[in-house]
């Protein structure tokens, strides 16, 4: 049984919360074997448990990008991510008392020294202007996150600066992600503390619009699969 005013007290007070065992653990296998399905039909080759950190990295090291492309938009739209939504959704009215619907979902993938696909530091409310309380799900599949691993890190408290205007686009290339870097972050850096989100199987990170947060490098083989799900009031 989760403590809803807990929740809500250490979110407004650090701008991130983790829940220890939110999650039923076959929920975490329906997200796992709908990506090997995905990832198997899409890529035509047989993917499971064992090989599928494998095999992404190869493509990813053979600069697939596209085919891993359309392998991840046609897995963020399945039905684990539909039901997913609809249980947080129900969970964040009761912490909140108001009503949430889904915004959209991915899923970030730290794979083995690569940048391609790691957010520098950024608020979540930079890709948002036109819209006013959102928050932001992840959690883990195929394993935990660490520090290792390349997990998000967070500023703990920097959500309190509000929406940050003044940033730098960076996109390191036509196949790379885009990251609005506020241009004072070497005085946040200083102002508040670096907190690294590991999270262990079931469990799940609730995270604030406005909290500056990043992805970490990857310093493992296995590959770090961590849905993401947003959702708007």
């Amino acid at each position: 049984m989760i403590n809803l005013s807990s929740i809500k007290k250490k979110f407004n007070n650090d701008g991130y919360v983790v829940i220890k065992n939110f999650f039923l653990e076959n929920e975490i296998n329906k997200f796992e074997n709908s990506l090997i399905s995905v990832y198997s039909k899409t890529l035509k080759m047989k993917i499971d448990k064992k090989n599928v950190h494998k095999v992404i990295s190869e493509n990813e090291k053979e600069k697939n990008y596209d085919l891993l492309y359309d392998c991840y938009k046609k897995y963020k739209n399945t039905l684990p991510f539909k039901k997913v939504s609809k249980k947080l959704s129900l969970v964040s009215k009761k912490i909140f008392n108001k009503k949430f619907k889904i915004l959209n979902s991915g899923m970030a993938i730290g794979i083995k020294n690569s940048t391609r696909t790691a957010y520098n530091w950024h608020q979540e409310h930079s890709y948002y202007k036109r819209l006013q309380d959102t928050i932001h799900y992840q959690f883990p599949i195929f394993g935990s996150t660490s520090k290792n691993n390349g997990t998000m890190s967070v500023l703990v408290k920097s959500h309190k600066l509000g929406i940050i205007k003044k940033l730098k686009n960076i996109k390191h290339s036509k196949k790379s992600i885009n990251t609005y870097l506020p241009t004072s972050i070497n005085k946040f850096k200083k102002k508040f503390k670096e907190k690294f989100i590991v999270m262990k199987r079931r469990d799940v990170c609730l995270f604030h619009e406005d909290i500056i947060h990043k992805t970490n490098k990857n310093k493992l083989k296995k590959i770090r699969f961590v849905p993401i799900i947003r959702l708007k009031s």
